[in-house]
């Protein structure tokens, strides 16, 4: 046995108790998951979309819609990954019990993190300026906008 490299917390919640030992990152929680999740997480590549949704007021919409197109890929390929039977969808499993499916699962996380990656950093932009216009530095103290 190979085991699993899964950075990703939700994910690993959905291991079977078997398998659980088997990711090399030990069991995974949520305070480490900044030093942890590695950008070519299909997972974390999912996660844009609640992101920006969260976002949502201060997110443009083609942020929103590149946010959802990544998500859709991701999940595309983690339903051909896992042990469903997709074909009739048009989606073809990727055998990742095999060398070539793993090679082939490898070139597929590469392709959606550089798809992701601008996500991600719009992402990042457009909650500092969310932090920059509703968190100002307080001190300490609870911000709520217009008790100022």
């Amino acid at each position: 046995r190979r085991g699993v490299r899964c950075t990703h917390v939700d994910a690993l919640r959905f291991f079977a108790d078997a398998a659980k030992p088997l990711n090399l990152y030990g069991d995974l929680a949520r305070k480490d998951q900044i030093q942890i999740e590695q950008p070519a997480c299909v997972h974390a590549s999912m996660d844009l979309l609640k992101i920006a949704l969260k976002l949502a007021p201060m997110v443009p919409a083609e942020t929103i819609g590149d946010a959802l197109e990544v998500s859709i890929a991701s999940r595309r390929l983690d339903v051909a990954a896992s042990p469903y039977d997709a074909s009739p969808y048009a989606l073809m499993p990727i055998p990742i019990e095999t060398p070539e499916g793993r090679v082939e699962y490898k070139e597929a996380q590469l392709q959606l993190m550089k798809a992701a990656a601008p996500v991600r950093w719009a992402l990042l932009m457009q909650y500092s300026t969310f932090l920059d216009l509703y968190a100002p530095a307080t001190n300490g103290e609870l911000y709520i906008p217009g008790t100022a």
